[in-house]
């Protein structure tokens, strides 16, 4: 099973289609039950996702595979570990799969070497299995690639935003022997919403939408087949997070998940601009 189940919507209410707010927890309680017993066993999550790591801490979440990430270095390095330590006292686990720098965008800060370097001490104690960072570019990658080493990136990817594909990026971790978690599947609802819904701010890309739409059509597929079934039949992703504000949300995503789609047939439906890929940049 490539899905893992991202918890952001645990702690906070987040997405430009979430119309529910943050899950409330007998809803979690319920789709964690479920992601578990249809094999999606790794978690994603982050102590700067609202009470998330604390509502997971609220379950036995033994059996799932957890991937957490830092805070901020701007209080020190010394801060950031003492927060993983937190993170894990919120977790209620002595130890995770993964743990991830957050803000990639920290490279820049004097003390990221630093940081990385807590990291290992942190995997050579058998606290982190692997670490590694939250991306958004290319860029971002080569840089990690020729100053780190890495095991894990999470990273942007679907069928709008096929960048990291058509740069070869993604071929490049796997020569580095890094597992891969694609996120934004959906990116952030947006690809699931019908045009009439779609904020206007999106015209300039409504064709490009429209078009995808169409060939959900064209292959007799739901938009959620279409959007999941490309970003899962890329053989470099090892993992597809995506996040749910439901129980049903979960269990349509999981039904979909068996749709095998051709991704490279599909290169036309992609948009380079960075203003509609990256959602921090959205103005709705």
């Amino acid at each position: 099973m490539k899905l893992a189940l991202g918890t952001v919507q645990f702690g906070i209410d987040y997405g430009v289609a979430n119309t529910k707010g943050q899950v409330q927890i007998e809803e979690v309680h319920a789709i964690l039950n479920y992601a578990q017993k249809n094999g999606v066993n790794t978690l994603d999550t982050a102590s700067s996702y609202g009470n998330s790591e604390e509502v997971l801490g609220k379950f036995v979440v033994n059996d799932f595979k957890i991937i957490t990430k830092t805070t901020s270095i701007k209080k020190g390095v010394n801060e950031v570990v003492r927060n993983f330590h937190q993170s894990l006292k919120n977790l209620k686990q002595q130890k995770v799969c993964g743990l991830l720098i957050h803000d990639i965008n920290e490279i820049e800060h004097k003390r990221f070497d630093a940081l990385f370097i807590e990291l290992a001490r942190l995997k050579q104690q058998g606290l982190v299995k692997k670490i590694g960072a939250s991306v958004y570019n290319s860029q971002q990658i080569d840089y990690l690639l020729d100053n780190f080493s890495i095991d894990l990136i999470q990273l942007p990817i679907n069928i709008l935003d096929q960048r990291l594909i058509s740069n070869d990026s993604l071929i490049k971790l796997k020569k580095h022997n890094v597992e891969i978690h694609a996120r934004s599947a959906f990116l952030q609802g947006l690809l699931l919403m019908s045009t009439d819904t779609i904020p206007s701010w999106f015209n300039p890309i409504k064709d490009t939408l429209k078009l995808f739409h169409k060939e959900a059509k064209k292959q007799n597929l739901t938009k959620l087949q279409l959007a999941l079934g490309f970003v899962q039949s890329l053989t470099e992703i090892d993992k597809v997070v995506v996040g749910v504000d439901s129980l049903k949300q979960l269990y349509e995503i999981i039904n979909a998940s068996s749709v095998k789609v051709n991704a490279v047939e599909l290169s036309n439906i992609s948009i380079n601009d960075p203003i509609f890929l990256n959602p921090s940049n959205w103005k709705v």
